[in-house]
Order: C-alpha cells, then structure tokens, then sequence
C-alpha cells in the first residue's frame, strides 16, 4: 500500500484523541471536507440514515453533499459466520485514497456500524481541523481599500429563496434496511410420520429480520409401503403445510412449527382394497443451524421434534395394523437465495 496515499486515514487513526478534543469546530468548516456517501450494508444492518445520523451526532453536523467532489464508501458485508467493515475515500476523479478496515467477531451489525461512523467522524474532523489550520491569517491578507461610490437609487428587493446551510441534510432517498425475502428447497428423514422412515421434500419463503423470520413451507412426503407376513398390506404418503415463526442469534435458529394437512392411505392384497384419507395436525419445535455462501446463498440444517394433535388407525380386512404415534421427528437440510 502506498504511504503517501494512506497517510490520510493513518493521521486519522494516529491522532483521534486529539480529533476528539477538537469536535467544537464550527460546522462551517464542513465545507472543506464534504463528501458524497456511498453506503450498502448486509440485510438487518442499520440503514444509511441511521449511519450518518451516528457520524452527524459525533459532529455536530453533515459532512456528506451531493455534490460534494470526493466520495466516502461505507461497506458492511457478510464475512463467513461474522461480519466486515469498510471505509474507502476516492478522489474527485474516482482515484483511490486509501481505506480502513473493520472486521467483527461478535456478528452484531448495529454495534459495528457505530464503531464505523465514530470512526468516519474522527477522519472528518482531522481533515476539517488541519484544512483551518492550513489557511493563511486573516490579517495577513491584503483586503483592498473601499472607495466611494456614490448611493444607488432607491430599489424595490424580494426575498430570495432560503438556501441549503452547512447544517441541512437533505438528500435524495437512500436505501433503507428492510427485511430479507428467502426462497429455497430441502428435503429431511421423517421418523413416526409413517409406518417406517420415510425421505420428505419441501419448499419455503421466508421473512427475516436481523432477529425474528417468519417461514411458510409446503411438504411431501414419498410413498411407503407396509407389506404383512399374509401379503396384505398398504401404502400412504403425506402432504403438509407449514409455518414457524423463528428466533434468530445467528447462525443458530429456533422455531414454533405448526403444520397441518392429508394423509392418503391405500390398501394393498387385500380382498376390497380401498383409499382413505384422513386430517393430520402436528406442532413442535425446531432447531437449526444456517451458514452463509457469500451475501445471498446460504445453507441450513434442522431438527423438528413434532407432536401429533391427531391421530389414525389403518385397518386391513376389518383388523387394526397400524395407529400413527404420538410423536414424530424429522432430520433435514435446505438451500435458500437472499433477495433485499
């Protein structure tokens, strides 16, 4: 990395008790220092509103226009199970400066981006400190002497529109952090949901904060066939929806799962075979785990232990073979794509 280039953001770092003693300087000066912002953040990170508004406390004003001629690029980013951050300054011709990294280890974005503005703050206030410094007195300055003139005649003024001062923030709408839409596929074992394990497909969408998600699943389960010494015996298969409403500390999950739907059972070798359909209902919990591939795909893997509310008997020729248990489970894995 270039020295010369970087010794912005190195004085910056290199000096922010000084630049803390100095954060009376009057907002005029941010002038000197505005910078347009350019600011992404990973899905349930603050918004670029709530950024600046952390730079703007420590300030005192806002140093970001426009049309400001230099430009500051704020980036917060899925890193693995953590996150990183990223402060890069460009030039007026698009030109590198130099950048400042910010990795973390907790995953919580909220606290990042406020080391991040804090940060961005302290490198504002040098540069608006040594820019005042580096001006010439005003008493060295020649100014030129008033001659006379005489009176203008007598004129009639109008108001002029009220301008934008060095305080007013206003800007065009910046994208807000709003809630992740997930979609994806998985399949799972499930175990107690027929006579015998049996492998199970589902869909899925979800919304997801940065804590809380909201799933709605549709499930099917493969056909199974229970066969008897005699050669009677009887197939069925499943169709499920549900919905879990999750807690989320990443990359743990947990969720209330309800689900309901239709089993549709089939005779087999038997004198009359018939179909029969019956209700099912399940609630229980699930446990799970999720790993990000980049900023969109991610991958999970759960645990559902169910409760049946509902309960069949299969009967073949008039006799009992088989009553769905009280308790399921199901072991699976999913992949889902991230959309803002």
């Amino acid at each position: 990395m270039d020295v010369a280039r970087t010794s912005r953001l190195a004085c910056a770092a290199a000096v922010a008790v000084a630049a803390i003693a100095t954060l009376n300087v009057r907002a005029a000066q941010a002038a000197d220092v505005s910078a347009q912002l350019d600011y992404s953040a990973a899905p349930g990170c603050p918004a670029a509103d709530d950024f600046e508004a952390v730079v703007v406390g420590r300030l005192g004003f806002s140093p970001f226009r426009v049309d400001a001629s230099e430009q500051v690029i704020v980036r917060i980013e899925p890193a693995g199970k953590a996150l990183a951050g990223r402060i890069e300054w460009r030039d007026a011709a698009g030109e590198w400066i130099g950048e400042q990294k910010f990795p973390s280890r907790t995953g919580d974005c909220g606290e990042l981006a406020r080391a991040m503005g804090f940060a961005l703050a302290l490198q504002i206030q040098l540069m608006a400190t040594t820019t005042a410094e580096a001006r010439p007195p005003a008493a060295d300055v020649a100014e030129p002497q008033p001659t006379a003139v005489p009176p203008p005649p007598p004129t009639v003024q109008t108001a002029a529109p009220p301008t934008a001062g060095p305080g007013d923030t206003s800007k065009p709408d910046l994208q807000s952090s709003g809630p992740s839409i997930i979609v994806g596929a998985g399949g799972a074992v499930g175990l107690g949901v027929s006579s015998s394990p049996v492998p199970l497909g589902r869909l899925f969408a979800a919304v997801a904060w940065s804590r809380t998600a909201v799933e709605l699943a549709a499930e099917i389960s493969a056909p199974s066939t229970t066969q008897q010494a005699d050669g009677a015996g009887f197939s069925q298969q499943q169709w499920l929806a549900s919905l879990a409403g999750c807690g989320v500390v990443p990359p743990l999950n947990a969720c209330l799962v309800a689900k309901i739907g239709d089993i549709r059972v089939t005779g087999q070798g038997v004198d009359f075979p018939a179909t029969a359909h019956g209700f099912v209902a399940q609630a229980g919990l699930r446990l799970g785990v999720t790993h990000m591939l980049g900023s969109r795909v991610q991958l999970g893997a759960h645990a559902d232990g169910l409760a049946l509310t509902t309960q069949g008997t299969v009967t073949l020729d008039g006799l009992p073979v088989w009553t769905t248990p009280r308790f399921a489970a199901q072991l699976g894995a999913d992949i889902g794509v991230r959309f803002r």
